[in-house]
């Protein structure tokens, strides 16, 4: 069951990696389309990171709570989700109160939107974490069932 979790932490880093690259090319589109424009690139990244990162954040954590990797990996697992909840539900409003809209910002707006930037980095981080510590947990076990101890 940890090489299945091994898997879902994959494929979680995947999801996160492929946002960053999403982000650019929705960013580097030219000429810009109007916002919400059904032909605006950048609904990739937004279909990514409200969708499929959260959705895979889940089922990683309950593949986790399954294969009992303990509570701090759990944690861990749950934390992507944790994060686009912050980027959904804190950020983005925030930079609405603080004037900006989809059609115009300004500075205090953008200040704020910066951090949407700082918590994808947390995410990244996170993620690469999260495989690390599940890669670990999947050798212990092989060690384990091999009679070796991990230390050795």
């Amino acid at each position: 069951m940890r090489k299945v979790f091994f898997g879902a932490t994959v494929v979680l880093l995947i999801a996160v990696l492929a946002q960053f690259y999403l982000a650019t090319f929705g960013a580097f589109q030219t000429p810009h389309p109007a916002p919400g424009d059904d032909s605006a690139m950048i609904g990739y990244h937004a279909m990514n990171g409200t969708m499929i990162i959260p959705l895979v954040s889940l089922l990683t954590t309950i593949i986790g709570a399954l294969a009992k990797v303990g509570g701090r990996t759990i944690g861990l697992a749950a934390a992507p989700l944790g994060l686009v909840i912050v980027q959904l539900f804190v950020i983005f409003p925030l930079a609405g109160l603080a004037g900006g809209t989809e059609e115009k910002t300004n500075t205090a707006s953008l200040f704020v939107l910066g951090f949407h930037a700082i918590v994808g980095v947390a995410l990244l981080w996170v993620s690469v974490a999260l495989a690390r510590r599940a890669r670990s947990l999947v050798n212990e076990e092989t060690a384990a069932r091999a009679g070796v101890t991990a230390g050795v």
